[in-house]
């Protein structure tokens, strides 16, 4: 039986009634309803572990489909000032189905505004693993310093080709291997807080709403339990009318009276966000790190995504890891005798942006946990894949040795 895994409410404006799914390959789409152009949506987007039964008889079906999912993170695009909030369907590469329903909006749909025009329910599920290095991990193009200086579109020959074989297979995940696909009751976030709310509840014998009263929260039999609804109006400081904003908020003021005080509301719907989907990558207890990505791609990893990273790190005697990270594939590059350290590379799982670490340059830092066998193993069929050839190495830098020969003649006889 098909079991929800987290869900999320939402609230969004849409614009000439258009409206898409960033993060996947689907077509845009609009609302049925006639003579609707500009409105306000409400959005329910729910994962499952398999494909759910129907939803039930209030909700009229629009439309289902297939689709091949980038990192694993959707959102909902409805206007030119952005969409939905980010949420986490499950890991990247993945074939998934999507079941789209709409119906009349109800009080407390969305943000609990009362403006939504109609609610859509969006339903997700993986199908099956469809990771494939060729059309998913395939480097960047073979790059000649001079053709770039000059600005000169690459030649054929210097763009990356398809390997004619694979020298490796290339693995096939279960959906029970991800840890985005597993309910963990003891994850901090609020799908999880609500699993123990109703465990604790059955083990009492009573409802939930019944239990949640008991704990002092003012909230009446049937209502929904959403994050607004089930948090203390002392937890509520009302300052935002986005409820999963004003939460984070609540949270990071309850915990520091200073935090999050001088973030405009873009930025910390983009903490909120992050800080999410983090804690829903990981399995209970997962020790998690930071480490530095520098260069070319640093800057748009997306969360869940897996990549092998490289770091300076204090070579301590025993080998003991600087922060318990970086073990997986672990290899040591280089030893600086001079100031005790070792260049180290493994593979990680991408969390989030670290907030305590400004990008400097182009270093960027992220939040990781180390990758699971899963995981690994498709960064290590990316890199077999891709393995460059020295021959050809040699042959493409001949090659762009002579153009960049002819390019500064050119330019020589034009300055002229």
């Amino acid at each position: 039986m098909a079991r929800l895994l987290r869900s999320l409410d939402d609230e969004v404006y849409v614009e000439y009634n258009s409206m898409g799914l960033d993060g996947t390959d689907l077509p845009t789409w609009g609302s049925p309803t006639e003579e609707i152009y500009h409105f306000n949506a409400a959005f329910r987007l729910e994962s499952w572990d398999a494909e759910p039964e129907p939803a039930d008889g209030l909700w009229t079906p629009v439309s289902s489909s297939t689709f091949v999912a980038e990192s694993g993170v959707v959102a909902v695009l409805a206007s030119m000032d952005g969409g939905g909030h980010d949420f986490l369907i499950g890991p990247p590469h993945f074939e998934y189905g999507v079941q789209m329903y709409l119906r009349e909006p109800r009080p407390g749909d969305g943000h609990g505004t009362g403006e939504c025009d109609e609610t859509w329910l969006l339903r997700f599920w993986p199908i099956r693993d469809v990771f494939d290095p060729i059309a998913h991990a395939a480097p960047f193009s073979y790059i000649a310093r001079g053709v770039l200086y000059y600005s000169i579109d690459l030649e054929p020959e210097q763009l990356v080709q398809p390997p004619s074989r694979r020298e490796v297979p290339v693995p096939v995940s279960a959906v029970t291997d991800w840890a985005s696909l597993r309910a963990e009751p003891d994850l901090d976030t609020f799908d999880g807080w609500l699993r123990q709310v109703h465990r604790r509840a059955e083990e009492e014998g009573v409802t939930v709403h019944a239990w949640l009263r008991e704990k002092g929260l003012d909230i009446e039999d049937g209502a929904d339990l959403t994050a607004a609804t089930c948090t203390p109006p002392r937890m509520r400081p009302g300052r935002y009318a986005d409820p999963l904003l004003d939460r984070y908020y609540a949270e990071q003021r309850h915990r520091n009276p200073l935090s999050g005080q001088d973030l405009d509301e873009d930025r910390l719907r983009e903490r909120a966000d992050a800080d999410r989907i983090a804690k829903e990558l990981c399995r209970a207890g997962t020790h998690t790190f930071s480490v530095p990505v520098e260069g070319r791609g640093g800057l748009y990893l997306r969360p869940g995504v897996s990549r092998r990273v490289w770091r300076w790190e204090d070579d301590y005697l025993g080998g003991e890891l600087v922060d318990g990270g970086l073990t997986v594939d672990r290899q040591v590059l280089a030893r600086n005798p001079w100031t005790r350290q070792i260049l180290v590379s493994g593979i990680v799982t991408i969390l989030r942006p670290d907030p305590g670490r400004a990008p400097c340059g182009d270093t960027v830092w992220y939040r990781v946990r180390d990758a699971e066998p899963h995981e690994a193993a498709r960064v290590l069929c990316a890199e077999a894949t891709w393995e460059e050839d020295p021959e050809h190495r040699r042959a493409l830098d001949e090659v762009a040795k002579e153009k960049l020969i002819e390019l500064r003649a050119t330019y020589r006889s034009r300055e002229g």
